[in-house]
């Protein structure tokens, strides 16, 4: 039996006589691919659901950042706090003491003419008591109005550390928002941080091009609540037991480079 192909053709087709079988010719333009065929928005076709389950990614971690980490700041602004406080006392206006006068005595009235001189002496009597009634009127003590304290300095820090107070809680209840929205997921395969208040943002990053020097820093006050901050190529912050993290993240890499290393000379 001879395995030399026979072809048989005409001007469009024509027919391949194979040993065992005649297999027909056709044009190219007669070729129809179902890549970019209308199925509808939002629609799959029944192989989608077998090629995610070719190779199944399954969740391993999750965790958020942790509001520890905004303790040192609060203490730091609590502190300058008081000292504003301090400074608006040390500045505030302070009313004057009054002024004390020492009062001087009357005069003693001359005494009655008794040698028919009553109209002279009535005289002196009215006189001499006029100096008595206006040195007992300037001897009543009037409090000083309040003394005039260095206004523009006062008014000045009030109004500095008041922008700055309200400033800075928008800053910590903003801060605060955005550590409580932050996501941190691990699957077998991929890292994805989610982050954002009102839109949401998932970025996604592939285990095995992460770092895998793990640094690990434990400030003071996340540390008291067991909180770390761990770097494989970008911070995760204020995360539980992040040596553990760090190992899972490693070994996972590991597993995945060594799977795509597989994939890539199948």
């Amino acid at each position: 039996m001879s395995s030399v192909l026979d072809v048989r053709s005409d001007q469009d087709q024509g027919s391949v006589a194979h040993p065992d079988n005649v297999m027909p010719l056709h044009h190219v333009d007669s070729l129809r691919t179902n890549v970019g065929a209308n199925i509808g928005n939002g629609r799959v076709t029944g192989i989608a659901q077998n090629i995610l389950n070719y190779d199944p990614e399954a969740q391993v971690w999750q965790d958020s950042p942790s509001l520890s980490l905004m303790l040192s700041s609060l203490l730091k602004w609590a502190i300058l706090i008081l000292v504003w406080i301090g400074a608006l006392a040390y500045l505030a206006p302070r009313p004057a003491l009054p002024e004390v006068q020492t009062a001087q005595p009357a005069p003693v009235p001359a005494a009655a003419d008794t040698h028919g001189h009553g109209k002279k002496t009535k005289t002196r009597g009215k006189a001499a008591s006029a100096p008595a009634e206006s040195s007992a009127a300037a001897s009543t003590a009037q409090p000083a109005s309040p003394g005039k304290p260095n206004d523009n300095a006062y008014l000045l820090t009030l109004a500095i550390g008041a922008l700055v107070i309200v400033y800075q809680v928008y800053q910590h209840c903003a801060w605060a928002l955005r550590l409580k929205n932050i996501k941190y997921k691990m699957s077998s395969q991929r890292l994805m941080i989610e982050s954002g208040i009102f839109s949401k943002t998932t970025t996604t990053h592939e285990l095995h091009t992460l770092s895998s020097s793990g640094q690990i820093q434990s400030p003071f006050f996340p540390r008291l609540f067991g909180r770390s901050n761990l770097w494989v190529g970008l911070w995760l912050s204020g995360i539980r037991n992040a040596e553990a993290v760090r190992d899972l993240i490693r070994n996972a890499g590991q597993i995945e480079a060594s799977r795509v290393d597989k994939a890539r000379f199948r």
